[in-house]
């Protein structure tokens, strides 16, 4: 019975996106021609801009507290020391291959943001197998 409980809980996310997805396609689909192209542009600029960064802050705002961004003081850190090295190698790549100029700004965002999505892989694990870590207890 834990196994359906489990499977359930970890199952309804994944539901939910998929079932907004499928939501989401139809309504953006020429055929049903229920947006038109202005209305999905408009919505999808207000998606980005106002509903995902929104989302983003509650939900940190549940969890962060004073405590914890000090505890987790090198996250940050070490993501700045990322975009710095990254930028710096970044701008040599520039100059070394002699990159056209209206590749330099997408050049220098990928070197110095390319590496940053691995960066939680790394962290957090580690992080959380430390006693007195700010996630809580290690065996959970």
């Amino acid at each position: 019975m834990e196994f359906w409980k489990l499977f359930f809980v970890a199952l309804m996310p994944v539901l939910k996106v998929l079932l907004i997805t499928a939501l989401g396609t139809i309504l953006a689909i020429d055929r049903f021609n229920i947006l038109g192209k202005t209305a999905r542009k408009s919505l999808n600029n207000m998606v980005y801009f106002v509903f995902a960064p929104a989302l983003l802050c509650t939900s940190l705002a549940e969890t962060i507290t004073l405590r914890s961004v000090v505890r987790l003081w090198f996250m940050p850190l070490n993501i700045l020391l990322t975009f710095i090295i990254g930028t710096v190698l970044g701008l040599l790549l520039v100059k070394l291959t002699r990159v056209p100029n209206h590749l330099h700004g997408l050049v220098l965002g990928c070197c110095s943001a390319g590496n940053l999505g691995n960066l939680p892989i790394i962290i957090v694990p580690a992080v959380c197998k430390q006693s007195g870590n700010p996630f809580g207890d290690v065996n959970v």
